[in-house]
């Protein structure tokens, strides 16, 4: 997929490419997709469904059709805008549940990432353990801090120096869509300004514990497209053969001069 932005000041292109995998699970709980406004914006946006509660898959789905379908038909570039993206998904899965009982604790992560045409400018908003990660000079320049209990354990200082990925209860939530949270979604307060070869990653926790910061900035060189990079990264995961594999998505999304040789 290719988009295009186009300012008074900058002639940017948007290119982006998506990935989902079920991995060695029975089912894909992960769901994903991306809406463009035109002039008026661009969103995109992944959910993973919360395993062991029951239809996380559909909480996963329902938050996904809330936030595009809301920015399609109100595409605020704010802060405010984007939690009450969030705010649309919650009461979408909450609205849900009582529809049986399986569906009672149904929950689901999200990440959003928001481009502005007419300002060249991104923000972005998560709740849970679904991350976004922010590339400048195929560097990571910023990441978004998970939702979870090992990430307050962190900020306790209950654990110290050691890499999340390998603590026990990582993947038990403080917050998300559809849980009883100990936490509110952050949204990133002020928006960023796109350059050329920027580029971000959102994607589910299958996919970022299984790859480092350094391979993703490798494999993010290494590529000639944001399909490509997925392909590299999907193909580290599968490198890995865990049994225990969760699903992995993700979405790519580039930054890159404009053809016509604008800023």
């Amino acid at each position: 997929m290719i988009f295009h932005i186009a300012g008074d000041e900058f002639r940017l292109r948007v290119m982006a490419a998506s990935l989902s995998d079920k991995g060695a699970r029975e089912v894909n709980e992960d769901f994903l997709g991306l809406v463009d406004m035109g002039h008026r914006g661009l969103c995109c946006v992944l959910a993973d469904g919360a395993g062991g509660h029951g239809h996380g898959g559909l909480a996963a789905r329902i938050t996904v059709n809330a936030v595009l379908e809301g920015f399609g038909h109100n595409p605020l570039f704010a802060p405010a805008g984007l939690a009450s993206l969030i705010s649309l998904a919650e009461h979408a899965v909450a609205g849900a549940q009582p529809l049986s009982i399986s569906r009672k604790h149904m929950s689901a992560t999200v990440v959003l990432l928001c481009i502005d045409r007419k300002t060249g400018r991104a923000l972005w908003a998560h709740w849970g353990d679904s991350r976004l990660y922010w590339f400048r000079d195929q560097k990571v320049r910023q990441i978004t801090e998970d939702h979870s209990v090992v990430q307050q354990l962190l900020h306790a200082g209950v654990y110290r120096n050691e890499d999340p990925r390998r603590l026990p209860n990582r993947s038990v939530l403080a917050g998300a869509i559809g849980a009883e949270s100990q936490i509110p979604p952050t949204v990133l307060p002020r928006p960023v300004e796109l350059a050329a070869g920027d580029a971000f990653l959102l994607c589910s926790d299958g996919l970022w514990e299984g790859l480092h910061d350094e391979q993703m900035e490798s494999t993010l060189r290494h590529s000639q497209s944001p399909q490509e990079w997925l392909e590299q990264m999907e193909a580290a995961v599968r490198a890995q053969a865990r049994s225990y594999q969760d699903n992995f998505s993700a979405l790519a999304v580039w930054i890159a001069a404009s053809e016509d040789g604008g800023a």
